[in-house]
């Protein structure tokens, strides 16, 4: 192949060396000269940009690349215009702009002709891109320089007037001439055009808002000869008309803030909790006058960088001092809050402390590269310093990468190691909140230049979980001329695993990539499981002239295009982006063409994905979407309403982001039986699961969940696997929530559940009349802050009905939790259960039950409870409130209904206090724990006995025979038969109406259970070795079975160079243990029953897993421990495959191989005296 230098994009900065050592330190003074007012002030979403001012482009005034134009479909929508621009909309949705602007143009001389802005036309639209409004502005009276006319957001609606109906746009006018630099700021009623608010200086949105609770304020900056004044402008509040200066900040112009990085005023959202943030020096950062910026300048010895931090009231609640003192060798330090822009300012990120973490850059001048090399770090009021994140940061390059449900957060820096000629670049990667360094990528990879062009995506081919993909800097050809542009997968120990080429055919160039967590996902332009590129490349015409065009396309590996765009002189493009456009999520193809010969801008928008459910359908209940991918499943969000059916199981973790929960479903899903896998979802919307809501006329029936997970937000209110609540909405016409043999297994529901109202492992609140028949929930629920959880649904409501339901369930929560059901009705509401069985632990405070934590009056028959049940702690007004089936009884005190009849319990209760066990406490019985008879009487009150209970039993001997009573009667299990539960009415066959089976004991169990519903391998690639220390063990799992014979009923198959061999059994899952026979391939093959699964493997020669030893070198001594190498006054480590390759390196004394796979690599370690050390190591 040939080699083609098409890529750029590298590490390289081009500043090192002898040509960069001649720049002065006079440099550094020269970036602080001249600071736009607007770098005073920031707010959240500024440091992208992404809804600032300063993203809008101007035809005619802006500078655009040359780039393709469109050629091909028609787009879905569109727009255009002199300007455009984006901001977010009053319902916090991607709303954008157009805008046409008439100029004068004053003519200075035969070289310069400035045009200055007379007035403007502005059309807003929303995310549905329906116009909201349009305004004709002129500038100001006397204002007759003007050169900028810039709308921005977000738009408001209440923060200058009380007017709920309009909304508002925010425009800035700058006069800039002859040394005037003055600006106006004002706030537009889109609608009428009307001026809501006027006022000199510049100014920025700060929201807080959060739910219900509404934050929102201006922020004014303006300046006089001495100081800057920063106004907190307010909404109108009680009293008020229009809104009002909250608070001034005023701030001296001086060394104390001009020399800072970032920000002197800094507005910080915590979680919906406002701050202000106000950052200076302790005292000048120098005393030396620096003229113009070419003057050297001395910087002043113990100095501090003093962080202050306001609440809402504007009282100070915290503060910091960050010492600036530049280490030997560095002329310049200076400090900046507010620019590492993830999590600058939080509570219990980055530690558990409670108190306020900030993220502190120190900026150290580098004379030799005429820049700055930073060091991030968290600091805290109480102790300082408390975790370094990364230091030898380059020209602030960093990011976050693609978020992967199940693994930490992820960030990367560019760094710079060494300041001299020589010195190269590398970059660090960091989880986050740890800090923990968790590799290095070096500037190249088996020889191939790598970019910053790069992000993360989740796999199973290595035990991390994911893969690097990086765009390379060299291009190759085929035999046949044809130009293949590398995107290389890379592993965490910076191995190649595959490179994928992407065949841009005879006429290719150049080429460009759009890696991030958007572009990088295989359902974005089709349902499909396989990865599509969006890419901009150069390609010389078919017309046989030498003229190169730029392309935009998307297309497969194999070449085939599936969109293009192509350039011309005079239509030019000036952007591409992905986003949601619509209230339920949809994303378009957002692309932009400068229409140079008519001075405009044409905003394109086209529908996504281009194509979907290849497999077929219409969405109709006759013929429905038929889901055979991940992408496609990403569809019922788009069309609610809709039917769907699977013909394929579906690997969730095939996509790289959470789950984003279906709004307000009332279409139809019908799984067919088959399965889900690793559904992950976290949301901060009210409802989470599968859908958010599943709502009137809405059936989720016939589905398998395996080893799902629900990470619960503190914004979160209402959540279930399957469904956050059913029936939402109710329009007097729709039909109830029907739910239907929905099995889940392996689930865990877990995470931050401070204002939680209801969680279940299926559904969060059945509302309306739900049906939930014949389903199970197999898990963990571990809700401690939370009420009102069960292992079926959390709460149910208004004649909702369980039929049928298992629950095997460790839960925990605060209080009200059930087996089946948190709280069951209101004292308005009857619910109907029946026929459901539990097992497992529930842990709660106070009410909790086998069946329900706490019941209304409803029916309730036919439970059988095998839970132990533990209440911790009991209540002032209700005491432990537990009980095998009922936690507690709300008193009937007119016999308003309901029952609990003919249930069994033969678990457990214990209760403590104080971490100790209660004997024979109080509102703990057999069957129900609190009711009526433990109501407050008085002395010469007869206390009432509940009356709603009957042919209850319990295998456990408390010394009682009633079965009309709270512990029900003593019945042994071995008298326990089928006639006794056929005479309580326990109906036997495999129906909803008969769903009861005898299952190997006498106790019966329900229908679905102890059938085999799913197979799952933990992992379908694997590489192994070819002796017992090259083995790798695969968890095999079966779900739906209690008890499965593993060892005898799972049959393994193996072909070519594997071998496969079961080991230790693990309740419904054994390991398999796979080895090699020799190098090369082989296949290994599990079925149990109907199920089957498949593992590809890789046999290597002497592959082994694990650090195992290391052999120390003489000068420095490098050991190995706790997941790293060490070398006690090291100064820098580098890590080596065994052939050669460096796959690692860090700065210090130790190297983290958390990055690493396993493998044979050598290690060197220097000082700075020059001394050197290796060994070797292996990873098991």
């Amino acid at each position: 192949m040939k080699l083609l230098s098409t890529l750029c994009l590298t590490l390289l900065l081009g500043a090192s060396g002898t040509a960069a050592m001649a720049s002065s330190k006079a440099s550094f003074a020269k970036k602080f000269k001249n600071a736009d007012i607007h770098r005073l002030v920031s707010v959240p979403g500024m440091v992208n940009c992404s809804n600032s001012a300063y993203q809008m482009r101007q035809a005619g005034f802006a500078t655009v690349c040359n780039a393709p134009t469109r050629i091909g479909d028609t787009p879905t929508n569109s727009a255009s215009g002199k300007a455009y621009g984006w901001v977010t909309g009053s319902d916090g949705s991607n709303w954008y702009f157009t805008q046409n602007i008439t100029s004068r143009d004053s003519v200075y001389s035969d070289y310069y002709t400035a045009h200055f802005h007379e007035s403007s036309e502005i059309t807003l639209f929303d995310n549905n891109h329906k116009q909201v409004g349009s305004i004709n502005i002129t500038v100001p009276e006397g204002w007759i320089h003007v050169t900028g006319i810039t709308p921005y957001g977000p738009i408001t609606k209440k923060l200058f007037d009380k007017d709920e109906k309009s909304n508002e746009i925010l425009v800035e006018f700058h006069d800039a001439f002859n040394g005037a630099d003055k600006y106006l700021t004002r706030a537009y009623d889109v609608n009428t055009g009307e001026i809501k608010f006027e006022r000199e200086g510049t100014g920025l949105v700060f929201d807080a808002s959060k739910g219900w609770n509404s934050y929102q304020r201006l922020i004014m900056t303006h300046e006089s000869d001495e100081k800057y004044s920063i106004d907190v402008i307010a909404p109108p509040t009680y009293g008020k008309d229009k809104c009002y200066v909250e608070y001034t900040f005023n701030f001296d112009i001086d060394n104390r803030i001009n020399y800072l990085q970032g920000s002197c005023f800094n507005c910080m959202n915590v979680d919906g909790t406002p701050y202000y943030v106000l950052a200076e020096y302790d005292k000048p950062f120098t005393n030396t006058e620096a003229g113009d910026g070419s003057s050297d300048i001395k910087q002043e010895p113990g100095n501090f960088l003093v962080l202050r931090t306001l609440d809402k009231n504007f009282d100070k609640v915290d503060s910091i001092r960050v010492s600036i003192d530049a280490p030997e060798g560095t002329p310049y330090r200076s400090a900046a809050f507010g620019l590492f822009g993830n999590n600058d300012l939080s509570k219990g990120y980055f530690s558990n402390s409670g108190k306020l973490n900030y993220v502190v850059g120190l900026y150290d001048y580098a004379p030799a590269l005429d820049g700055d090399l930073i060091s991030y770090a968290v600091y805290d009021s109480e102790n300082g310093k408390l975790k370094d994140i990364c230091d030898k940061v380059t020209s602030n390059k960093r990011g976050l990468l693609n978020t992967i449900h199940g693994k930490s957060e992820q960030m990367w820096f560019l760094q710079t190691i060494g300041t001299s000629e020589g010195s190269g670049q590398q970059i660090q990667l960091v989880d986050v909140p740890s800090c923990e360094k968790v590799g290095v990528l070096p500037q190249s990879i088996d020889g191939n230049a790598i970019s910053s062009n790069f992000d993360r995506y989740p796999t199973a081919a290595n035990a991390q979980g994911y893969q690097y993909v990086i765009a390379l800097a060299h291009a190759q050809s085929n035999e046949a001329g044809e130009v293949l542009a590398p995107i290389a997968w890379v592993n965490p120990d910076c191995t190649i695993d595959h490179v994928d080429r992407l065949n841009l055919g005879l006429k290719a160039e150049n080429f460009a990539p759009l890696i991030n967590s958007t572009s990088l996902n295989p359902y974005l332009f089709n349902t499909d499981d396989d990865m599509e590129y969006v890419y901009i490349a150069k390609k010389r015409r078919e017309d046989g002239s030498n003229k190169i065009d730029n392309v935009l396309e998307v297309s497969k590996l194999d070449g085939t295009v599936i969109k293009s765009w192509r350039g011309d002189d005079n239509y030019v493009f000036s952007q591409a982006s992905f986003p949601v456009m619509n209230d339920l999520g949809k994303r378009q193809m957002f692309v932009v063409f400068e229409d140079r010969a008519n001075n405009k801008y044409d905003m394109n928008f086209y529908d996504l994905p281009f194509t979907k459910f290849e497999q077929g359908g219409t969405g109709t209940v006759e013929d429905p979407y038929l889901i055979a991918t991940t992408g496609d499943f990403q569809q019922l969000a788009l069309e609610p309403t809709k039917n769907y059916k699977m013909v394929a199981d579906i690997d969730m973790s095939k996509a790289a982001q959470w789950w984003t929960p279906v709004k307000n479903f009332t279409g139809s899903l019908d799984g067919d039986g088959h399965t889900i896998y690793n559904l992950g979802v976290k949301t901060t919307e009210d409802h989470t699961g599968l859908f958010g809501t599943l709502d009137l006329n809405g059936i989720a029936k016939n589905l398998i969940f395996v080893n799902p997970t629900v990470e619960v937000t503190n914004t979160n209110q209402f959540a279930g696997v399957l469904a956050g609540e059913t029936n939402y909405t109710y329009d007097g016409k729709g039909q109830a929530t029907n739910v239907d043999s929905i099995f889940v297994y392996g689930a865990k529901i877990a995470g931050d559940d401070q204002s939680f109202m209801a969680a279940g492992g299926l559904v969060g609140s059945a509302n309306l009349k739900t049906k939930i028949n014949n389903c199970s929930f197999q898990g963990e629920i571990t809700l401690p802050n939370s009420e009102n959880v069960g292992g079926i649904v959390g709460q149910t409501r208004t004649g909702s009905s369980v039929n049928a339901c298992y629950a095997n369930v460790n839960a925990t929560a605060k209080t009200v939790l059930g087996g089946i059901v948190g709280i069951a009705g209101t004292p308005h509401d009857y619910c109907k259960f029946t026929n459901c069985e539990v097992r497992g632990q529930l842990t709660a405070e106070n009410a909790v039950g086998g069946f329900v934590g706490d019941n209304y009056f409803n029916e309730i028959s036919n439970v059988i409870s095998h839970a132990d049940i533990v209440a911790t702690s009991k209540s002032v007004w209700n005491g432990y409130a537990a009980g095998g089936i009922v936690g507690m009884m709300e008193s009937s005190w007119t016999n308003g209904g309901g029952y609990v009849k003919n249930c069994i319990f033969d678990g457990s209760i214990k209760a403590f206090e104080n971490g100790e066990e209660v004997s024979n406490p109080a509102t703990t019985h057999q069957i129900a724990g609190r009711t009526i008879a433990d109501e407050d009487y008085a002395e010469d009150e007869t206390p009432k006995t509940e009356t709603r209970l009957s042919n209850n039993y319990t295998a456990n001997n408390v010394g009682n025979t009633d079965a009309a009573s709270v512990e029900g009667a003593f019945k042994a299990a071995k008298e326990m038969n089928k006639d006794f539960f056929a005479g309580l009415e326990y109906a036997y066959g495999s129906t909803l109406a008969k769903p009861w089976k005898e299952d190997g004991s006498k106790v019966p169990t329900l229908y679905f259970n102890n059938i085999a519903k799913a197979l799952a391998v933990s992992a379908d690639d694997v590489t192994v070795g070819t002796d017992d220390e090259g083995a790798v063990v695969v968890q095999v799992s079966v779900y739906g079975m209690e008890n499965a014979d593993l060892e005898s009923d799972l049959e393994v198959t193996a072909s070519g160079n594997a071998t496969a061999t079961l080991g230790e059994a693990h309740g419904n899952s054994i390991d398999l243990v796979i080895k090699g026979t020799k190098t090369g391939m082989g296949e290994v093959t599990v079925s149990f029953g109907e199920f089957s699964a498949t593992i590809n493997v890789t046999v290597l020669k002497n592959y082994v897993s694990g650090i195992k030893n290391v052999e120390d070198a003489a000068a420095l001594v490098i050991k190995a421990a706790d997941a790293q190498i060490s070398a006690e006054g090291a100064d820098a480590i580098y890590v080596y495959s065994v052939n050669g390759k460096l796959v690692g390196k860090t700065s210090g004394a130790a190297f983290s191989t958390a990055g690493l796979t396993s493998g044979l690599y050598i290690v060197k370690a220097t000082d700075k005296a020059g001394h050197k050390a290796t060994a070797k190591f292996v990873i098991k």
